[in-house]
């Protein structure tokens, strides 16, 4: 905090934008990075609209697979997912401030591909089938902001959910959990 002219602490200008990149994020589909967007909705900053969008990567559909037929190893896919997360946060003591605390509530929208293998009856050889994945459902978010200054903003979040809808290949799959975690670097404005 800085003085002013009569010599009294006063709290940092907080601007009522923040844009922000996310160089470590996560999903229940794998890791990734993002990029992300708030916005203050009342003067002390108790209520933001936030939309995070973030690409993640399956790391663990990377496996190689040996084909009988062929004597040729494949490598598996990815699995890229693109998702956005609207949503209304909640600071309950406002968002200027050192270290604030937020929670709310995000609609998760997420669109992409998903590999799957497939083995004959004999076990001996594997076909990759990739489909496009499609996913919608609702998202508990918290996370902890720390403002460095009045413009640099570091944050850390984690969100957990399910899905109602979770479409692969145009089929309807079971209901999935949904997990979300990162960290950001943001820039207010």
């Amino acid at each position: 905090m800085q003085p002013d002219s009569t010599g009294n602490s006063k709290q940092p200008n907080y601007k009522p934008d923040i844009l922000c990149v996310m160089p470590f994020q996560f999903t229940e589909n794998g890791p990734g990075v993002g990029i992300g967007y708030e916005r203050r909705l009342d003067k002390r900053g108790v209520f933001a609209f936030y939309i995070p969008a973030i690409i993640t990567f399956n790391v663990a559909n990377t496996n190689r697979i040996y084909d009988y037929n062929t004597g040729n190893y494949s490598t598996g896919k990815t699995d890229p997912m693109l998702y956005a997360m609207p949503g209304i946060k909640l600071y309950p003591t406002g968002s200027d401030g050192k270290i604030k605390y937020a929670t709310g509530v995000s609609v998760v929208i997420g669109s992409g591909k998903q590999s799957s293998y497939l083995t004959n009856l004999n076990g001996l050889n594997t076909t990759e089938l990739v489909q496009h994945h499609f996913l919608a459902g609702y998202m508990w978010q918290n996370s902890l902001n720390v403002n460095m200054d009045a413009r640099i903003y570091l944050g850390a979040e984690l969100g957990l959910g399910g899905t109602f809808i979770n479409k692969a290949g145009g089929g309807n799959e079971n209901n999935e959990f949904l997990i979300h975690g990162g960290l950001k670097i943001g820039y207010r404005f």
